[in-house]
């Protein structure tokens, strides 16, 4: 069990983040099974892991993930100085002064910059042994990756053991429309592969499919998968496990009468003699401002909602509907599973108009985690 708090002592303020290990595990496992026999998983542990900790997660992957993906050349360094010495990718365009990094540390890079490229290639030429890369091509959605005009024959001090493409509509877009976006997109891939084979390139391995892809579009899988937000169960209705709950308790219980106000602006006001529950939690710890007037809480398995602004460190609920059964000290969950109830990140990422990776990113690292095999 893992908890980041302050040195030496034990947490004061009951806020956290509870990590269910044995559900990224779990996760990862089916996301392989839809991938199909042979396909490669490259879990995507960048940002932290969206906030779950990456190497806690890493950790928890060994033995299931074929390679860890990541976006900065310091997250791959990251794990590697926490004694993860699986495959690391480093798909991030911040490359610039860290090839050799890449390289000294065992790492691969994504490269969607030919001045990437030529960088790597003379680290090759310096070492007398090729460094070996992938490269990611722009097949629309315009962002990163080489253009077909780009493509050609590789510098020496190179080999390209991978080619890969990004999805951009993936979770949106129709399977079965052949003129989607995606469709279009696995088509453009295709060809470029075929452009890059007839220059000689003989990539190993190709991959393309992100969370949305890997579940919804089978031809998008092809010799690797690379799920992030999947991974954590973050995707409603596929058969996954939601790893992360936000916890905290009761720190304070008041009993107002009809017209109080409550919190920046009044924006609530007591319709009836209310008991409302102080709650040390806030937007400093990522409960959104967005949820105002919108987010509820689970309380003694019960929904009951926040009352009034949410300001950096208190959240209030009203728990009126409980009568005297809330108490000082009670659990209170924000995100996850309490009892038979649950609040799960697609529901935060609607009431908020934030997406979904933002919700779980989102929660500061003022909030300790704790990771354990299983925290249902």
């Amino acid at each position: 069990m893992h908890n980041r708090c302050v040195p030496g002592h034990a947490p004061i303020r009951r806020t956290r983040v509870e990590i269910d290990t044995g559900a990224i595990g779990h996760n990862a496992r089916h996301l392989k099974h839809i991938a199909g026999p042979g396909a490669g998983l490259v879990a995507v542990v960048k940002a932290d892991a969206y906030g779950h900790g990456a190497v806690p997660a890493a950790r928890a992957l060994a033995g299931i993930a074929d390679v860890f993906g990541v976006s900065l050349v310091e997250e791959g360094v990251e794990l590697r100085e926490a004694g993860i010495d699986a495959p690391i990718l480093v798909m991030g365009p911040s490359m610039d002064g860290g090839h050799d990094e890449i390289v000294a540390r065992g790492m691969r890079a994504m490269v969607s910059d030919p001045a990437d490229l030529d960088a790597l290639a003379e680290i090759g030429r310096r070492r007398g042994e090729p460094v070996a890369v992938h490269i990611k091509l722009d097949t629309g959605m315009g962002r990163l990756g080489f253009l077909p005009g780009q493509l050609g024959p590789m510098p020496d001090g190179v080999t390209v053991t991978g080619l890969a493409t990004h999805m951009a509509c993936a979770d949106t877009d129709d399977p079965l429309d052949p003129t989607s976006m995606t469709a279009r997109q696995l088509e453009v891939f295709a060809q470029l592969v075929d452009r890059a084979r007839a220059h000689g390139i003989a990539p190993g391995v190709l991959h393309a499919a992100n969370s949305a892809a890997t579940l919804r579009f089978p031809a998008a899988r092809l010799s690797w998968i690379r799920p992030g937000l999947a991974l954590y169960g973050n995707v409603e209705g596929a058969g996954l496990r939601q790893a992360m709950r936000l916890v905290t308790t009761i720190a304070q219980l008041r009993n107002v009468p009809v017209d109080s106000v409550v919190g920046y602006g009044g924006l609530w006001r007591a319709e009836r003699p209310s008991r409302l529950a102080v709650l040390p939690v806030g937007y400093a710890d990522g409960l959104s401002r967005l949820l105002t007037g919108k987010a509820e809480a689970l309380v003694g398995g019960h929904r009951c909602p926040v009352a009034g602004a949410i300001s950096m460190d208190i959240a209030v609920v009203d728990v009126t509907s409980l009568g005297d059964a809330a108490r000082v000290g009670d659990e209170v969950v924000l995100l996850g599973t309490q009892g038979e109830a649950h609040i799960s990140v697609g529901e935060l990422s609607r009431r908020s108009g934030l997406i979904e990776y933002e919700v779980t990113c989102g929660i500061s690292r003022r909030v300790p985690r704790i990771h354990a095999g299983d925290n249902r």
